[in-house]
């Protein structure tokens, strides 16, 4: 219990320490409420002529998240890629010239990376009757939006303008007291894409299964993001 109440801490402070950060999706944010009022956001994506709105959030989930992206760390230098001007509606590609390295939310070593930002489906919930959520008191009729799943079992939401966590159980599996707003999207994979600072001036989104299939890249490992083995043991964070 110990080491997950550390987990939940430590993902708290690296959603707060991306602060600074979000402005890369379009908006600059004078303090930190009001970061924490939008690190996930409802956005349109249109993927084969087909406009769905989805849930954006400023991170890669997973324990261990990956994968870990190898462009050429060996050596100094640069690689031009094919990035997109938006992640919403691919129909305007850039090439894209971005800094050798290790591509990954933990890695340490320099490379063009603004931020990571994940995709994924809707999932809002109604409380039915007045219930707990962990410590928080939730009352009939509170909407629950934008739930996303961090690690460790724990997942995120956004109630009354306010971020709160809690297991993913005591919300997803307590039908008893919340009611999914919509039909869940069954099958809808997450995308992973990162934000980049582009060596041509401007900023660009790319795919991370986009990059890792880029010619000259490869998949690397965990150790590869310069983490150590102790840190992987009580899976710190950056």
């Amino acid at each position: 219990m110990a080491m997950i109440m550390k987990t939940r801490i430590l993902l708290s402070a690296l959603l707060i320490l991306i602060f600074g950060l979000l402005s890369g999706a379009g908006t600059a944010y004078a303090n930190e409420e009001d970061v924490l009022k939008t690190l996930s956001y409802k956005l349109p994506v249109t993927r084969n002529g087909v406009t769905v709105t989805k849930v954006a959030t400023p991170f890669w989930q997973s324990e261990y998240p990956g994968p870990v992206i190898d462009v050429r760390s060996k050596k100094s230098g640069t690689m031009t890629v094919q990035a997109y001007q938006s992640l919403r509606k691919l129909d305007s590609p850039v090439a894209c010239t971005i800094k050798h390295g290790i591509y990954h939310p933990w890695s340490k070593t320099k490379n063009s990376v603004i931020h990571y930002y994940t995709i994924t489906p809707v999932e809002d919930y109604k409380a039915l009757k007045k219930a707990k959520l962990e410590e928080y008191t939730i009352h009939a009729g509170d909407i629950i939006t934008n739930v996303v799943y961090l690690s460790e079992g724990f997942c995120k939401g956004n109630l009354k303008n306010r971020q709160i966590e809690f297991t993913c159980s005591a919300l997803q599996e307590n039908q008893r007291d919340f009611q999914l707003l919509g039909k869940a999207e069954n099958g809808s994979r997450p995308e992973q894409w990162l934000y980049v600072k582009c060596e041509e001036g401007h900023k660009a989104f790319i795919q991370d299964t986009a990059l890792l299939n880029t010619n000259g890249v490869k998949k690397g490992s965990l150790s590869n993001t310069g983490k150590s083995a102790l840190d992987f043991l009580f899976k710190t964070y950056p």
